[in-house]
């Protein structure tokens, strides 16, 4: 596949050197090649993205009152989130990067996250076969689970994910049967591997769209009116995770708690650690102290818990218990509203994204992370009136121009 990433200035190639630099350390720490990374190396790696940043925004010559008021909020909400986790760490610096690229066609920032991706996804699972980094094999009873290179099993699997979103808003109905082969026997060898079925089935919806969107190319379209009723989806799906979660096994309708205990078992337990975490921790308006206990390795390749096992898989729970209401209350605002907008700019493929996505939010919390959900990067539809959803236009690239084809 050759893809064709087409940089039109200096400040445009300035923010996506930073990105790449930042989705690669990124990924790379959360496989076995990070035993390899000190932590001094990632420090500088993410420093050097943000200056990266910081110099393009000196490009930038005057900015209207949107985006003042954003940077003003960006910075904020960098420091509190930092503060609550690592100021070097991935979510405040992603805040960073949502305000950065803004003014960046968000399909260059696709092409730039799919290249990255796709690379090291290669390299690290390759590395893992050939003995070069640790291959962690999960045995549980007849489960048999390889995390190939990554220091869980689910993570090849969310950014395989990533991948199949990404090229399906990029290629959308102009997509090649062997492309979307490709993929779909990717994903299947992948969950084969790792046996992360969840995210295996929300690939596989995707894998199903983008096909349906081959040989209809105006079905989205003329199904606008269906994508509105959706625009309140990161709400409700929010609302009824905490409500599941709360009223787990205690509802007055024995119907409803057997139904739970099915839907629980169907999902490996999930709504039973959420419920059991907020019996435990309970939530407020700022962030509560949790200690969670999750099935992530260490960079030995040591489980990160000894005696029991607790963790929240559900985003909005998760978000709610360890950065409190107003976070997820901002969170839900801003994806809503970015949803929103999406629809009116009639871009149906990433609106569907975006809904997949909010649905996806209550069963894994790894798309939370911007290495493995990029469009967090559309947000920034908010701050910049002219966001470009695409690059495409008629005008010639002038002659200043980069041009990279990988």
């Amino acid at each position: 596949m050759k893809l064709v990433v087409k940089i039109k200035s200096l400040p445009e190639l300035l923010a996506l050197v930073a990105l790449g630099i930042f989705l690669t350390v990124s990924i790379l720490n959360v496989t076995f090649y990070a035993r390899y990374l000190p932590g001094i190396v990632y420090k500088l790696a993410i420093a050097f993205s943000i200056f990266l940043l910081f110099i393009k925004e000196m490009f930038k010559r005057k900015y209207d009152y949107r985006e003042l008021i954003a940077l003003i909020a960006t910075v904020f909400l960098y420091f509190v989130v930092g503060k609550m986790t690592a100021f070097s760490s991935e979510l405040p610096v992603s805040i960073l990067f949502i305000y950065g690229l803004r003014d960046v066609p968000f399909k260059k920032v696709a092409q730039t996250s799919l290249v990255v991706s796709m690379c090291l996804l290669l390299f690290v699972i390759i590395s893992a076969k050939l003995g070069i980094i640790t291959n962690y094999i999960e045995i549980s009873g007849s489960r048999v689970r390889s995390y190939l290179g990554f220091r869980y099993a689910l993570f090849p699997s969310i950014l395989l994910m990533n991948i199949v979103a990404i090229v399906f808003y990029l290629k959308q109905n102009k997509i090649q049967y062997w492309q979307w082969l490709l993929l779909a026997l990717s994903v299947y060898w992948v969950y084969d591997q790792t046996d992360s079925r969840l995210t295996f089935y929300s690939s596989c919806v995707l894998l199903a769209c983008s096909l349906l969107t081959k040989w209809f190319p105006e079905l989205f379209s003329k199904l606008g009116h269906v994508f509105k009723v959706f625009k309140l989806t990161f709400i409700v799906n929010a609302v009824i995770s905490f409500w599941v979660s709360v009223i787990y096994l205690n509802s007055s309708h024995p119907f409803i708690n057997d139904l739970l205990f099915k839907v629980n078992r169907m999902l490996g337990g999930r709504i039973y650690l959420a419920n059991k975490s907020l019996n435990l921790y309970g939530y407020g308006f700022l962030r509560r102290q949790v200690e969670w206990n999750g099935n992530g390795l260490t960079v030995e390749g040591v489980r990160n818990y000894q005696t029991y096992y607790l963790y929240v898989d559900n985003l909005y729970v998760q978000v709610l218990q360890r950065f409190g209401l107003l976070i997820l209350g901002l969170m839900l605002s801003v994806l809503t509203l970015t949803l929103s907008k999406v629809i009116k700019k009639r871009q149906w493929v990433l609106a569907l994204i975006l809904i997949l996505m909010s649905f996806h939010s209550m069963i894994d919390d790894l798309n939370f992370y911007l290495h493995n959900n990029i469009f967090w990067i559309l947000v920034g539809a908010l701050i910049y009136p002219d966001y470009q959803f695409s690059d495409e236009s008629k005008e010639e690239l002038g002659e200043h121009s980069f041009e990279k084809i990988v």
